[in-house]
């Protein structure tokens, strides 16, 4: 009988120190892991929004920006934090040879996917003459002025 009540005493001891030292991870290193949970949880609405901030406040794209979306011409008319919206265009010719929209769709791109399409942005028309450009036998030029 004695030998059994040790025995209750010792598990007692036992599971008390556990908790005990259970308690204390928890205490000191609990908002770690809580705070690891947390980014691991919302990794995906970071990404989003430094993608969304790189997009709204850089440059690259801007409202009223004439593109060309995947072989498709249009306009970016809206730039937010969480997506860019475009205008694309459909081109048709006429009987009279001349190009003319008729209609298009809009589309609306979350901005971390904007990375994965191809957008161009055409140029203003280049003035060939002016620049000097010396091939020299190669491929690129070697001085542009």
């Amino acid at each position: 009988m004695n030998s059994d009540l040790m025995d209750v005493t010792q598990v007692q001891q036992i599971q008390d120190s556990v908790q005990n030292d259970v308690s204390i991870l928890l205490g000191e290193y609990g908002w770690m892991f809580l705070a690891v949970l947390t980014i691991l949880f919302f990794k995906t609405t970071i990404e989003s929004l430094i993608a969304g901030l790189v997009v709204f406040v850089g440059n690259d794209y801007n409202n009223d920006d004439i593109v060309i979306l995947d072989g498709r011409p249009g306009r970016i008319v809206r730039v937010s934090m969480w997506k860019t919206t475009f205008y694309l265009y459909n081109i048709k010719t006429g009987a009279d040879n001349k190009k003319f929209v008729s209609g298009g769709t809009k589309i609306s791109v979350e901005n971390d996917k904007l990375k994965d399409l191809k957008i161009e942005k055409p140029l203003e028309s280049v003035d060939l003459e002016k620049l000097d450009l010396v091939y020299a036998g190669e491929s690129t030029p070697t001085k542009v002025y």
